[in-house]
């Protein structure tokens, strides 16, 4: 007994090891690459993208987690279930669905009654989230369909599920290679990473690929940048906070997404 506790603690921590120096695949996380935090951000993803996608969730399960989580979302927030603009929104949803990656993902999207904050956010499953105060700050169709497509981007690049993943993926081998008990360790360094900061990898690739999803729909995916534009007058730059913070600065995002506009869409 005491030799198979030994090799299954001696594979886990090889196992860890292997997660440490695997390489990273190659990613354009960010489209300056000068920038050391950035590179950072981008390095990191690289490996934990390469390590939680060896444990896959089915897009079945992750829409049975995704309504789950939803209902705690609805205990959380106050969801409005009669905006006079529902409707308006289904539609916006109606028209970027067709052209996402994976098309077995079913998204609805579920506005907060806060005339406070301007957020959006998405969860595994397809589940969107945006504040009343958004929809009314956009300027445009356009501009609150970039808003839309960036979450359901999210759900599409898997950055939600990848979430799930990572905490599953800690509990799951802390049980197996270390012994029944040792899953709830395991289990908080997952929630551990999953609250670490290293979201903005993610931001900047749901960032092109909602301004993709965009255009493929006939929006002007431009109208991104006029968000960003706004966004980023209330904000000052502080390079300690730009190493903590889950979102990169929207000036840099404005200057990402104009380049990528130019270049790769041509628009």
């Amino acid at each position: 007994m005491y030799i198979i506790n030994f090799m299954r603690r001696y594979f886990f921590a090889i196992f860890c090891c292997w997660a440490i120096v695997l390489p990273a695949a190659p990613l354009q996380a960010q489209c300056n690459h000068d920038d050391n935090s950035d590179a950072w951000y981008s390095w990191f993803k690289g490996y934990e993208n390469q390590l939680v996608d060896y444990f896959p969730l089915s897009e079945r399960d992750e829409m049975i987690i995704g309504d789950s989580v939803h209902l705690e979302m609805a205990k959380q927030f106050k969801l409005s279930d009669k905006y006079e603009r529902q409707s308006y929104l289904d539609g916006i949803v109606k028209r970027l669905s067709p052209h996402v990656e994976r098309e077995n993902i079913r998204y609805q999207i579920h506005v907060i009654d806060e005339n406070r904050t301007l957020n959006a956010f998405s969860i595994a499953g397809g589940h969107l989230y945006i504040t009343s105060k958004m929809v009314e700050w956009t300027e445009s169709e356009d501009e609150l369909a970039f808003v839309i497509a960036h979450e359901m981007a999210h759900a599409d690049q898997k950055h939600g599920i990848r979430k799930v993943q990572k905490v599953l993926l800690g509990e799951t081998l802390g049980e197996a290679y270390l012994g029944k008990g040792w899953g709830e360790y395991g289990k908080l360094a997952g929630q551990m990473a999953n609250a670490a900061p290293y979201g903005q990898t993610d931001e900047y690739e749901a960032d092109r690929e909602g301004a993709l999803l965009a255009s493929k729909a006939g929006y002007d995916p431009r109208k991104g940048l006029r968000f960003f534009e706004k966004m980023g007058s209330k904000e000052n730059y502080d390079m300690f906070e730009k190493i903590v913070r889950s979102h990169p600065y929207s000036a840099e995002r404005l200057k990402c997404l104009d380049i990528y506009l130019r270049e790769e869409l041509k628009r």
